[in-house]
């Protein structure tokens, strides 16, 4: 679901509904259905007041931000402009949220009380859902406020101490996460409570051993050990930005994934969000940015080979560019992004026999639109062989007569009729009938001048 408001982009994942669900299943087991469904677009509006807090404090230093909810709560993003943000400013920012929420339930709380005749007048279910919207924003901005990392208190407590303070405000985070989760855990039996702050404290205790390790702001070396699984709401925020890039919302993906790297992240979760943002630019033909991010890269450990490839190639490099995925092809590495990519070079280059040789040892993993097309570049270009073997493996995948009938010509033209011939006998078998077309067929004159095609497709005025 994606919608403008006031010219922000907002993004609502499914996942957050499912959140809304959740928040509210105690008055559905209650027997209070219609609170229950009216409880959800209230707790929405609430979410989308706390993060448009955030959104107009950015607006604020002339930058552009979007709204991403899901299901752990909201993101705000934006992306950096030409204003730096002060420590101050990223304080305000980040208590602007709750302040938003503030301020809704200030109004509400106001006419409770100064018009409280007006307020007990109201029907059951709208005093309901005024109660309801002054106390979830009442509610939501002070546990916003809890100096726990990713809420938006620890990110005022990590601005106020600082970058230099980042092992204090990971304690602090850590011990108060422990502690809050274990209260509701234990007091109030709550699960919902202790699963968001408990997952605050995990990410604060690996933001503690990144920098006791020193890791946070010095040089990564180069690893090749396997990464420790990335933090639930942190990995939340770079799927997002994934999905953003996926789906061409490249604006948008920048925005997320660079709002993360203004913060100290893990090599892994740091790779990903400069990744994302190279593919962006570049699918933006902002080749100096793109290799701005992959000069960042560098500095982590290797470059993903199809990321690396596809700047050489954008550069006009193709040379470097086929080498780049020659030597990821070599090791194993037979993901799409680069056998597809190497594919592209080799036909740039007008090596199309070894394109569509390529093309047929992944053809498992090709759709059929990819197969039929690179079959039929093979067979402009007069690679026969490698065209007949595609179509050949269209036939086998989809039984269409039409790609037996095409591995049939390719053949044909390679000299070889009797391979042809067997595969024009499985196109009619599975069906082909269209005999003006074979009899016309200049591919297929060998076939016809040694009299095979009258038993299969004999014309119609062949008795007369």
């Amino acid at each position: 679901m994606r919608f403008r408001l006031f010219s922000v982009p907002v993004e609502v994942h499914p996942g957050f509904w499912l959140m809304c669900v959740f928040f509210g299943f105690p008055m559905l087991t209650a027997g209070k259905t219609l609170e229950f469904l009216l409880g959800i677009p209230i707790i929405f509006l609430s979410i989308l007041v706390h993060e448009f807090g955030h959104a107009i404090a950015v607006r604020r230093y002339r930058m552009e931000p979007t709204v991403t909810l899901y299901m752990l709560g909201g993101l705000t993003a934006w992306r950096p402009g030409t204003v730096r943000v002060s420590r101050p400013g990223r304080v305000l920012i980040s208590f602007a949220g709750p302040g938003a929420g503030f301020v809704l339930a200030g109004i509400l709380f106001g006419i409770k009380y100064l018009a409280p005749e007006a307020w007990g007048s109201m029907p059951g279910l709208a005093r309901f859902a005024a109660e309801y919207l002054l106390w979830i924003n009442w509610v939501w901005g002070l546990f916003n406020l809890i100096p726990v990392l990713p809420f938006d208190g620890g990110h005022i407590l990590e601005h106020v101490l600082g970058p230099k303070r980042m092992r204090t405000t990971a304690v602090v985070s850590l011990v108060c996460g422990l502690a809050i989760a274990g209260y509701f855990l234990i007091a109030e039996q709550s699960m919902w409570i202790p699963f968001l702050v408990g997952m605050g404290a995990v990410q604060s205790y690996q933001r503690f051993r990144a920098e006791a390790d020193g890791t946070a702001h010095a040089a990564p070396a180069r690893r090749e050990r396997t990464a420790p699984p990335l933090p639930a709401e942190l990995a939340g925020q770079i799927a997002a930005a994934k999905k953003a890039l996926a789906e061409d919302e490249h604006e948008h993906a920048i925005a997320i994934a660079e709002v993360l790297l203004a913060s100290e992240l893990p090599d892994e979760a740091r790779t990903q969000a400069l990744e994302v943002v190279a593919w962006a630019q570049l699918l933006r033909d902002r080749l100096p940015e793109a290799r701005r991010a992959v000069a960042e890269l560098e500095r982590i450990g290797p470059i993903d080979a199809a990321l690396a490839a596809s700047i050489l190639r954008a550069e006009g490099e193709v040379d470097a560019a086929r080498k780049v995925l020659e030597a990821a092809r070599a090791k194993g590495d037979q993901r799409k992004e680069v056998v597809g990519l190497l594919i592209q070079v080799l036909i740039a280059r007008g090596e199309i026999a070894r394109a569509a040789a390529i093309a047929y040892d992944i053809v498992d993993s090709l759709s059929d639109d990819d197969t039929r097309q690179m079959a039929r570049v093979a067979f402009d270009a007069g690679a026969y062989e490698w065209a007949s073997r595609l179509n050949e493996s269209m036939f086998t995948r989809s039984g269409r007569p039409d790609d037996a009938y095409e591995a049939a010509r390719s053949r044909a033209l390679e000299g070889d009729d009797t391979a042809a011939l067997a595969l024009l006998r499985r196109a009619v078998a599975a069906g082909f009938t269209d005999t003006a077309r074979a009899w016309s067929d200049a591919a297929l004159e060998g076939l016809r001048a040694a009299g095979e095609l009258d038993a299969l497709l004999p014309r119609a005025d062949a008795g007369s």
